[in-house]
């Protein structure tokens, strides 16, 4: 059993760890929080004004950007002193990195820019948000109680309660206009990640080996075995739409089903 650590121990200096909080219950306990407090969230500032959500949206941005820059630095000091080179994977063009620029455009930005930005959180944001809650990576490198795990819950917790925020506000509506203006933001920002994974062999947003896609990185390693990777691109980006559509309608579904029992209520 691990033992020993500090709260902000780097993840190799935990000794005897072996993933056990997200092998164990570690893991479904950030989930249960991480539901319950969106929910207890959601609920509470459901009435907000389109002006606090402005306001909000022009904070969360730049505290994103805060925080991914204090541990982006705080792992790199760590990675440089005990591997004499800097972490290409800490750069922010991971998927959930793109919250800090949608939500500078959601926040700052005007015209299409805004809505591109508007629509990437509710479909993109939640996506990637709520299958990080699934899935936390980070306890598989730290424990539950260690700055490096805070960071990763705290962060993906936001992305979701940022886009079902929008939505329950109705700040952005949930329809197919949403769902394409959404999809646009993420393949705008995918292009060039794509070259770069490419040219460096990288897997940034899964593009080069669809990592972590549950049934579809099997999938993939059979195309790149027979050479076939640029396939493995086009599947990947088939997937982030059919999944962004999935939540867009349903969160359309029952926004309905809310307002037809509210009618007959009425």
């Amino acid at each position: 059993m691990f033992k020993g650590y500090g709260f902000f121990d780097y993840k190799y200096d935990i000794p005897n760890y072996n993933e056990y909080d997200y092998n164990h219950f570690g893991r479904w306990l950030y989930l249960i929080i991480g539901v319950v407090l969106i929910t207890a969230l959601l609920i509470i500032f459901r009435k907000a004004s389109r002006k606090t959500v402005l306001t909000y949206l022009r904070i969360m941005s730049l505290c994103m950007i805060g925080m991914y820059l204090t541990k982006t630095i705080w792992e790199s000091v760590h990675d440089i002193k005990r591997f004499g080179e800097f972490n290409l994977y800490l750069l922010p063009f991971d998927t959930c990195s793109i919250i800090m620029w949608a939500g500078l455009a959601a926040g700052f930005g005007k015209g299409r820019l805004k809505t591109l930005g508007e629509c990437w959180l509710i479909s993109g944001g939640i996506v990637g948000g709520f299958s990080a809650m699934l899935f936390l990576s980070a306890l598989k490198y730290y424990p539950f109680f260690t700055f490096g795990a805070f960071y990763s819950m705290i962060w993906h917790i936001v992305m979701v309660f940022t886009g079902l925020w929008l939505v329950v506000t109705v700040y952005v509506e949930p329809n197919f206009k949403s769902l394409m203006y959404g999809f646009v933001a993420h393949m705008m920002i995918s292009v060039p990640i794509i070259i770069l994974d490419y040219a460096l062999k990288l897997d940034f947003m899964m593009y080069y080996g669809a990592g972590g896609i549950p049934l579809i990185e099997s999938l993939a390693d059979i195309l790149i075995a027979h050479k076939l990777r640029f396939f493995v691109t086009i599947i990947v980006s088939i997937v982030y739409f059919g999944v962004f559509a999935f939540i867009i309608y349903l969160m359309h579904f029952i926004k309905r089903l809310i307002m037809h029992f509210k009618a007959k209520k009425a």
